[in-house]
């Protein structure tokens, strides 16, 4: 899981409380004269802050750092920063926690210009550790110490189809027009801070989960991809937050709770299914393969089907079969045990069969029917072999 968020004056956030929120300390906001404290200190385990390069040395205190920032924004709508929410893979030790987020937050965000305070928590259970980062979201300018400028250009506002808008005058309700007789489209003044950037954000996504597989083993793995961009069509799971997990900790029953745990039941079940079919799957083409080799381990010298039909021919054109002589008689035989024996009578019963055919049609004086199928099949024969020829090709089968 990772989230980013916007901490913004219009919305009624501010700095400084969320610094408050995420540390579990006092934090006194200088801007409005007011003092936040949420006392969560139970379940913050470390709070840490890191500076880019040329920022203020005064800046490592988060309470400094951020009263700048509010102090420095004055419009009513700014965004003075950016919260960060991070899952921790429950495999990671303390030491990993901070080593991950550290490497993190200096190559995501100081590289970038931005100083940032992170915070470790974990719930009353000791279950569910993760992390807030509180980003200033102004860079500071590594030749001044400053806060840079943030750059702005103005782009074309478009509608649901990608399409720019027009600019109505409200008096005729027609598109303005410039001196010149050019329509006039809507524009806004869009940022270039890059945590404003989408790209951005899904690097910022993507970098976490490779921070975390570089200290998880090969058999946990996180994926920053969302399940649809994966290819995969389980149904993901919604967030809960502290508020549903109170009410079941309390003996209640959280709708978002129990919706999570009907998706997992679901996607489960559809595992397990495709689980099974798998293994089905795999012992049919283990079962094909057998008969497969043990066709191709035939000895050379067993009868071959015909690779393709031969033409047809005149009577007098065809050899003439030799009359088989007859055989003394002989014991039945016994139960066929091994792969050998059961090869052998299938030379031999398949040897008979031929000749008796070749002695029925040498006895037909009509020409033969090429699309006839001789039936070279036993009822009682152990075997149970059948074969047949025609001119749609031929085929053998056991």
């Amino acid at each position: 899981h990772l989230s980013v968020s916007n901490v913004s004056r219009a919305s009624g956030s501010r700095a400084t409380a969320t610094l408050s929120y995420i540390s579990g300390r006092r934090v006194h906001d200088e801007r409005r004269g007011e003092t936040y404290d949420y006392g969560r200190k139970e379940r913050v385990l470390r709070v840490g802050t890191l500076l880019p390069e040329g920022a203020p040395a005064e800046f490592a205190d988060p309470a400094v750092l951020f009263n700048a920032v509010e102090l420095h924004e004055t419009g009513r709508t700014a965004r003075p920063a950016k919260k960060i929410v991070v899952a921790l893979p429950r495999e990671f030790t303390p030491r990993q926690r901070v080593q991950a987020l550290e490497e993190y937050i200096r190559e995501n965000l100081n590289a970038d210009g931005y100083a940032a305070t992170y915070a470790i928590h974990e719930d009353r259970e000791g279950n569910n550790p993760h992390a807030h980062i509180l980003v200033a979201n102004r860079q500071i300018d590594p030749a001044t110490g400053g806060w840079a400028r943030l750059k702005q250009r103005m782009e074309y506002v478009l509608d649901e189809r990608g399409e720019r808008v027009p600019l109505i005058d409200p008096e005729t309700g027609r598109q303005k027009t410039d001196k010149r007789g050019r329509r006039q489209w809507k524009r806004t003044s869009v940022s270039l801070n890059p945590l404003d950037r989408k790209a951005k954000l899904k690097a910022l996504r993507e970098s976490w989960a490779k921070t975390c597989n570089a200290r998880l083993d090969e058999t946990a793995r996180i994926d920053h991809r969302s399940l649809e961009d994966q290819g995969s069509d389980l149904e993901p799971t919604i967030h809960e937050g502290y508020a549903a997990r109170a009410i079941e900790r309390a003996g209640g029953v959280s709708e978002r709770c129990e919706a999570n745990r009907e998706i997992r039941r679901s996607n489960g079940l559809l595992t397990a299914i495709r689980t099974e079919l798998g293994r089905i799957f795999d012992r049919l083409g283990e079962l094909f393969a057998a008969k497969i080799r043990q066709l191709r381990q035939r000895p050379s010298g067993a009868p071959q089907a015909p690779s393709s039909p031969e033409p047809a021919e005149r009577p007098q054109e065809r050899p003439q079969a030799r009359e088989t002589p007859p055989q003394a008689p002989q014991e039945p035989p016994k139960p066929i045990r091994t792969k050998k024996a059961l090869t052998d009578r299938f030379k031999t019963r398949l040897d008979e069969r031929l000749a008796e055919n070749e002695r029925k049609q040498a006895e037909k004086q009509a020409e033969p029917d090429m699309e006839e199928t001789w039936d070279l099949s036993d009822p009682a024969d152990p075997l149970n072999i059948g074969m047949g020829w025609g001119t749609g090709g031929h085929g053998l089968g056991l």
